[in-house]
């Protein structure tokens, strides 16, 4: 038996069934593709955070290979002589004879290996990652003591305009001096203020970055674009010039007469053989070098800028490197170290394979206290 308005009932609960199913169904939907972009960004996440940890690691490997590489040439710098040729590594070393003047001058015979300081690549044999450059300070464009004759020269090869040259002079010449009185284009500190601008240091440079805090000297994108490729400028607290070590552009720069081409001509001609002296150098340059004899030095100093590139992330970095031999805390000091933007890194497909930057195992001869040591003939006093 049934009731009255029964069929009714059960036709309106069917309606609310159905009507239940249709909401359900999109809302399950629904909650699928939350669910799946919640599984997406977390996917994402996880990935990203993979990769940092990645180069995060990657990192902090390369500065422990970096931190390496500076302690092994630093060893290398206070254990090994250095000549004309650069740092002898090789395993044998001899003096030359006491009765040839230059050769003495010049240092230590071949040792049959060494290292160049002329911004050459060398791959490291602790890392094979790591590309390794070194560069003599003294065959750079110092710009705490250049003149204003080498500045010229210098600016002049970057095509930069002759009125805009006697300013940049000036303003680096105001920066660097310890007085308050403008030169005739420089600029002080009223200038700097007027310009919203750091007021000169009245002092020597740090870094050769610094200059770009000099009025004018921040719009020379060719200038530093070449020393950021390859070092061109230096800080380096030290006198001297080495044609041994110098770059093209730095070769034209420090000495009177040489043109691009010949300076060229000179590179050439020292990676057959490196200059002993001002004399073979100026037959090389066909030039005759008669003002400052003084002023030139064949061999390394104790100042290196050191360019370190990571080849799988590409990541560069460049220091300055100075030797303290007589000081009684600090041997040796970094300067100032920076890293390279990506922007101005060069191509490392020219290696040469066999150009390997040492470990310090490699150029000992074997262990012991006295047979890992090379054995180096006396040098026999003059007059003798």
């Amino acid at each position: 038996m049934r009731w009255a308005g029964t069929d009714h009932c059960d036709e309106g609960l069917e309606d609310v069934r159905r009507n239940a199913e249709g909401f359900i169904l999109p809302l399950t939907l629904w909650m699928i593709a939350i669910m799946g972009l919640v599984a997406a960004a977390l996917n994402v996440w996880v990935a990203n955070a993979v990769a940092n940890s990645r180069t995060l690691a990657r990192r902090t490997q390369l500065e422990l290979a970096q931190s390496n590489i500076t302690n092994e040439l630093i060893y290398m710098l206070g254990t090994r002589p250095t000549s004309y040729r650069g740092l002898e590594v090789g395993q044998e070393i001899t003096f030359a004879d006491s009765n040839d003047f230059n050769a003495v001058m010049a240092g230590p015979s071949d040792s049959g290996r060494t290292l160049k300081f002329d911004a050459r690549p060398y791959v490291s044999e602790s890392n094979p990652d790591v590309v390794v450059t070194l560069q003599d300070g003294g065959g750079l464009l110092n710009l705490n003591i250049t003149t204003p004759t080498n500045l010229r020269r210098t600016l002049t090869s970057f095509d930069i305009p002759e009125p805009e040259i006697n300013r940049l002079i000036d303003t680096l010449l105001d920066y660097i001096d310890e007085d308050d009185l403008t030169r005739l284009a420089g600029a002080e500190k009223t200038q700097y203020d007027r310009l919203g601008l750091v007021p000169p240091a009245n002092g020597l440079l740090l870094t050769p970055f610094e200059a770009q805090r000099i009025i004018g000297w921040d719009k020379l994108d060719t200038v530093w674009k070449a020393d950021m490729a390859a070092p061109l400028l230096t800080t380096c607290r030290g006198a001297g010039f080495n044609p041994n070590t110098a770059p093209a552009a730095a070769l034209v720069a420090n000495i009177r007469g040489l043109t691009r081409d010949k300076a060229d001509q000179t590179i050439e001609a020292r990676a057959q053989r490196p200059f002993r002296n001002i004399r073979e150098f100026g037959a090389a340059a066909d030039i005759l070098i008669t003002d400052e004899p003084f002023f030139y030095t064949f061999v390394p100093g104790t100042c290196f800028i050191v360019d370190l590139v990571d080849r799988p992330s590409g990541l560069h970095t460049r220091y300055s490197l100075t030797l303290e031999p007589t000081s009684q805390t600090r041997p040796w000091r970094v300067d100032y170290a920076t890293r390279i933007p990506a922007q101005y890194r060069s191509a490392l497909d020219h290696l040469d394979p066999e150009a390997h930057f040492p470990t310090p195992e490699s150029i000992d001869l074997s262990s012991g206290p006295d047979l890992g040591k090379p054995k180096l003939q006396q040098p026999v006093l003059l007059g003798r």
